[in-house]
């Protein structure tokens, strides 16, 4: 009988270890397979609402490798958090952390362009092989997978001074554990290292929970990199056989890693409680997940170059999918051609990518900046941001919606409204000379720039907005610089004529209809809506009357009289 207990106790200990192994193994596959039951679409859903995991990789990087990027006031401006979720059709975390970085930070050289541009081509041609790769980044397709780019840059803890101890004392548990069946006193040296387990984890428990989200992901990431590397054709050579070589080599990591990426609460809930219970357990008794941990950072500490570089390789493929399926949804677009320096911007059936239905508009200039003019919602600030998203997305993704783009390497700095800040306790008028004075000394910077201003400091009284805003537009349209604004204020017409060429989006307005074309057509605009808006809103006609009169009155002199 003591026979047959012993060897029960036995099989009882083996069976708790190798639970201990397994059940990450069982999570992870079951949490892969209900992400991928759930399909790319939800997920992006999912992802859309909150772009402060996207940012994450972009917002950790190095200074110096920030450089160039988009500063925060063009970049709200331009809507490119919308224009992001519009494009990102990344397959995993990493990607869409890595499409945001090069959506915000434009300038990529020729060469990286062309790659890009090769390699979403390619799988644009090869369905079949884009949903390949799509499955093989499946493991990083949540959004827990974010976490991973803090152990990229974080600095990690150093191990403690008795480290040594904690693998001692694991195997002297384990070996106790067995001992206790065929020698009765094990038992009681046990419960004394099992209180000491129990001691150390609860002491090294706030180090653990603090880098355990980041380190969870490790199996998954490795596990997306093999799966690449194992993708023999169509996969660009150089980022596949890193991922595939770098994989191999980590393979102690992926171990070390599993044990720690079991999260009961992620995971399924209460159908889960009883492994729960027993990795716990396993946990106090034999520090297994103390044990992980340090091996891992450890690791990580080693191999931080070598992770960013497989980060790097996992998130450009996952961009390259991105674009060759966001391209796919378009009604048209282009790759641009860029021209070597020089005051020019030519662009044929230009449209903006958040507007459904847009009408394509062309431009082309060569030695002047743009003024455009126009009625309230004929279309020209839309137009003004679509020529700065264009700009954006030919140095960022080789990619723009138009049926042609010509133009230099252009820098986008932009200052297109802005209500007044009651946190700052800023007027819009103070805010918006801030803005402008931004764009004044980025003039500097050595760079040819795409300026982009809208109705400039219409804060303030006419006579003084018309004159700041000729002397500012005057100012940066010097050089190489391009400058489109786009106004109500015909008399800076006037005043910058020869400097700027005029355009002009047109209305009509009836007593019962108010339409737009959205055409872009050459020269200052000719038309007025202001006050037929009034009366198309259905205003009392003694006020539509009054206002028609006073400005009868001012065209016949009367203002000045």
């Amino acid at each position: 009988m003591t026979a047959f207990l012993s060897a029960h106790y036995v099989l009882l200990v083996v069976a708790i270890v190798v639970a201990g192994v397994l059940v990450p193994r069982i999570v992870l596959q079951v949490g892969v397979t209900r992400r991928l039951r759930r399909g790319g679409r939800m997920l992006r859903r999912e992802r859309a609402a909150d772009l402060r995991v996207a940012a994450a990789y972009h917002e950790q990087l190095p200074a110096a490798e920030r450089g160039g990027a988009l500063d925060d006031r063009t970049w709200s401006d331009l809507d490119l958090d919308d224009v992001f979720r519009a494009l990102d059709h990344t397959a995993s975390e990493p990607g869409r952390q890595y499409l945001y970085h090069l959506l915000r930070t434009p300038g990529a050289d020729a060469e990286a362009l062309d790659r890009l541009d090769g390699a979403a081509r390619s799988l644009a041609a090869d369905p079949a092989l884009a949903e390949r790769l799509r499955q093989a980044l499946a493991p990083l397709a949540g959004q827990d997978a974010g976490y991973f780019v803090q152990l990229l840059f974080a600095e990690l803890p150093a191990r403690p001074a008795v480290w040594w101890t904690f693998p001692l004392l694991t195997a002297s548990a384990i070996g106790l554990a067995v001992a206790a069946a065929f020698w009765p006193v094990a038992g009681a040296y046990l419960v004394g290292v099992a209180v000491v387990n129990v001691a150390a984890q609860a002491a090294y428990k706030p180090v653990v929970k603090r880098y355990l989200p980041a380190i969870r992901q490790i199996r998954a990431f490795l596990s997306a990199a093999q799966r690449i590397g194992a993708i023999a054709t169509g996969v660009p050579a150089e980022p596949r056989d890193l991922l595939r070589d770098d994989a191999r080599r980590l393979r102690r990591l992926k171990r070390a890693a599993s044990w720690l990426l079991f999260e009961p609460e992620s995971q399924g809930g209460q159908s889960n409680e009883f492994v729960a219970s027993l990795v716990e357990y396993v946990n106090l008794f034999f520090l297994l997940d103390v044990n992980a941990y340090l091996l891992s950072v450890e690791t990580v500490r080693a191999e931080q170059a070598r992770l960013r570089a497989m980060f790097d390789a996992i998130g450009w493929l996952d961009a390259a999918q991105s674009l060759a399926s966001w391209r796919g949804t378009l009604a048209h677009w282009c790759t641009p051609e860029f021209s070597p320096p020089r005051k020019a911007l030519h662009v044929e059936g230009l449209v903006h990518p958040l507007v459904a239905g847009a009408v394509p508009n062309d431009l082309d200039v060569d030695g002047t900046s743009v003024l455009v003019t126009g009625s309230n919602m004929a279309g020209k600030t839309t137009f003004v941001r679509a020529l700065g998203v264009s700009a954006v997305m030919a140095e960022a993704l080789y990619t723009v919606c138009a049926d042609r783009w010509r133009a230099p390497r252009l820098t986008v700095r932009s200052s297109i409204g802005r209500s007044d800040s009651v946190m700052d306790g800023k007027s819009y008028y103070l805010a918006e000379v801030e803005s402008v004075r931004a764009l004044i000394r980025a003039r500097d910077d050595g760079t040819q720039h795409l300026f982009l201003l809208d109705e400039t400091f219409r804060g303030t009284n006419t006579t003084e907005r018309v004159a700041a805003a000729y002397a500012v537009l005057r100012h940066l349209d010097r050089g190489l610089d391009l400058v489109v604004v786009a106004t109500h204020d015909l008399e800076v017409l006037d005043l910058l004529r020869g400097a700027y060429a005029a355009y002009h989006f047109r209305e009509q307005v009836t007593n019962h209809e108010l339409t737009f074309d959205y055409r872009l057509r050459p020269g200052p605009s000719s038309t007025r809506n202001a006050i037929a808006l009034l009366r198309f809103m259905q205003y009392p006609d003694e006020i539509v009357d009054d206002a028609t009169a006073s400005l009868d009155w001012q065209h016949r002199g009367g203002a000045s009289a």
